[in-house]
């Protein structure tokens, strides 16, 4: 067996090796919907704009109609007419 490390915290803790490296990772789909991981909480959130804090920075996703479908520890499904999503330092 060959696994790496990596391989096989991922494997075990039911992570993606992005989520692992970078503390957070998130997906856009067909510009309705965004699932985030590895958020540390909400910085603002409007109809136009939702701001999640990561670790050392923010991930604005922006938008028209936006709500949070689901909020979890750590976790949040944003949908509505996405826009952009971008990860801002600070």
């Amino acid at each position: 067996m060959s696994n790496s490390f990596v391989d096989v915290v991922c494997e075990t803790c039911g992570l993606e090796v992005a989520t692992l490296a970078h503390g957070y990772k998130y997906s856009v789909y067909d510009g309705r919907a965004v699932v985030v991981e590895g958020h540390k909480g909400i910085v603002s959130y409007t109809e136009t704009s939702v701001v999640f804090a990561l670790r050392k920075n923010k991930l604005t996703i922006k938008g028209g109609r936006l709500s949070i479908k689901c909020l979890e520890r750590n976790f949040a499904v944003v949908v509505g007419d996405i826009v952009s999503v971008a990860v801002d330092n600070g």
